[in-house]
């Protein structure tokens, strides 16, 4: 290890006092991470590049470092720009060093650094799930913003190279050359062989899988570092912070890639019906069905990566306890990276109902309890109308964007993303009125074909609760469905109610065991 710099040593001690800060500051906190310093003075924090080589960065020069300070700048600004006020100088002079709101005064600046608006500590994400304190509607807010992001992200020839195969497999296979030093540490041989042999195996067979993913262009600029500690609520709503600046090959691939650390960090959390909501609110804004094929893939990979950087950490700290602790966690990620590998059994659900009866909240509870994705028709439609889901978009019954030609594009669509899910090893649950018995039957013989189980949920609830709900929920607009009051009677006139028949049937009123039926579902049981 080289011998510390006397003159940054110096810059440090001086930036750790408030005269060094243009505005009041009445106490510094210096903190510090592997590549920056940070010192939290008042209101702001101020990002400082550390002078390092690491080969996948390299900060070693000044204007390299005042470079990636303006990177980290632009490209965070994309989800955060409240929060990156601009890059500043630091000066020198008799009196000491000192950060100018704009040039120095006198002679060039000695370093640079990133201005932020200095972030609430107890709103950090991370901070919030430890407390129990982190909801569904924090997770639905995370997945708009980032469905969103990525469709407005950079494409094109320069970025879709991070989604071919070499640019996937170098990394991964890094990945196992690096840890084999911590075989018998962090985790054993059988681990790290078994999922070595896995991702040699998904390269080499799903190689026309990455390839189709480039084709529609799904491979973006992201964010590359999608986690609960790069989070925080602020005013009611996440903001999402610190994307990967040092290095766009960290940061560009596919976008199953980019949330795929979020899905991984939640369930390394203990905390998987969160990250299967956020998936499910995801996909219902991008579509992305086809994706879930890479998803373990990546969060295997991901887990891996967090569980081999932990590594690195407990070799680098001093302390024996803290060590320990470090041994541990790294072997909990290297175990969970090991627990994606596990067999699921897919199978396809439906929900069957009127306007209001329930479905949703059904297909909701189908998706926690078999860790399923969700496919609401009423997104699917608006999807192939062009239409925002979040735009009202309501029509007389058989009008408008529900013309008989469009429902019968929305239903083929249900199928075809429901082939996706049951492909990726999920259960999918297609939330729709299904009202005919031709409708169900067409998705019974999908589920036949696929060889998996098939099932019904029918929503059975009277006219004038269902009444009540579309009435409060057309007033609330707390829902992308655009089903109103009038087409009530209309549906009910046309509706085909299920039988024991066409398959597994549970019909729920709302106060029936629906959790009950669904667990034994799951575990394969006779329903």
């Amino acid at each position: 290890m080289n011998p510390p710099d006397p003159s940054r040593v110096r810059l440090l001690a001086a930036l750790a006092e408030p005269a060094a800060y243009p505005h009041p500051a009445a106490l510094i906190e210096h903190l510090q991470t592997h590549i920056s310093d940070v010192f939290l003075a008042g209101e702001y924090a101020y990002k400082l590049k550390k002078p390092l080589d690491f080969g996948f960065l390299d900060f070693t020069t000044l204007e390299k470092r005042r470079r990636a300070c303006l990177d980290e700048v632009r490209l965070n600004a994309r989800l955060a720009p409240q929060i990156y006020l601009g890059v500043v100088p630091v000066c020198a002079s008799g009196e000491g060093y000192r950060f100018a709101d704009a040039a120095c005064p006198h002679g060039e600046p000695v370093e640079y650094a990133v201005r932020m608006r200095r972030l609430p500590q107890d709103g950090l994400l991370d901070r919030l799930a430890a407390q129990g304190n982190l909801t569904r509607a924090h997770l639905s807010d995370i997945a708009h913003q980032i469905a969103h992001f990525h469709a407005g992200a950079e494409r094109g020839p320069d970025i879709e190279r991070y989604g071919a195969l070499d640019s996937v497999a170098y990394p991964v296979r890094q990945n196992f050359e690096q840890t084999e030093k911590y075989i018998g540490v962090t985790l054993s041989h059988e681990r790290h062989a078994r999922l070595r042999a896995y991702s040699e195996d998904f390269l080499r067979d799903q190689a026309g899988r990455f390839a189709a993913r480039v084709a529609v262009h799904r491979i973006v600029d992201g964010h590359g570092d999608l986690h609960l500690r790069n989070m925080f609520l602020h005013d009611g709503r996440v903001v999402i912070f610190d994307c990967v600046e040092f290095n766009q090959a960290f940061r560009a691939g596919d976008v199953m890639n980019d949330i795929a650390f979020l899905t991984m960090d939640l369930d390394a959390r203990r905390l998987p019906a969160l990250g299967n909501h956020f998936l499910n609110e995801y996909l219902e804004w991008t579509q992305d069905y086809t994706g879930l094929a890479l998803l373990d893939f990546y969060q295997i990979y991901r887990a891996y990566v967090r569980g081999k950087v932990t590594s690195f950490l407990m070799d680098a700290t001093p302390d024996p306890a803290s060590r320990e602790t470090a041994r541990r966690e790294a072997e909990d990620y290297f175990r969970l990276a090991e627990r994606y590998l596990e067999a699921r059994t897919p199978g396809i659900l439906i929900t069957c109902g009127l306007s209001g009866s329930g479905k949703t909240t059904a297909a909701r509870q189908a998706a926690a309890a078999l860790s399923g994705v969700i496919v609401r028709s009423d997104a699917v439609r608006k999807h192939l109308a062009g239409v925002p889901l979040d735009q009202d978009a309501s029509a007389p019954f058989g009008q408008g964007i529900y013309n008989p030609e469009l429902s019968a594009r929305t239903y083929q669509a249900l199928l075809d993303h429901a082939r996706a899910i049951v492909d990726a090893g999920r259960w999918a649950i297609l939330d729709a009125t299904y009202n005919t018995l031709a409708a169900r039957a067409a998705v019974a013989q999908l589920a036949r074909d696929l060889g998996v189980p098939f099932a019904i949920v029918h929503c059975l609830v009277e006219r004038d609760e269902r009444a009540r709900r579309v009435r409060q929920r057309t007033a609330e607009r707390s829902d992308i469905s655009d089903a109103g009051i009038a087409i009530l009677d209309e549906q009910a006139r046309r509706f085909e109610a299920p039988e024991d028949s066409e398959g597994r049937l549970f019909t729920w009123r709302g106060g029936d065991d629906l959790a009950g039926w669904l667990k034994q579902l799951h575990s394969g049981r006779s329903v």
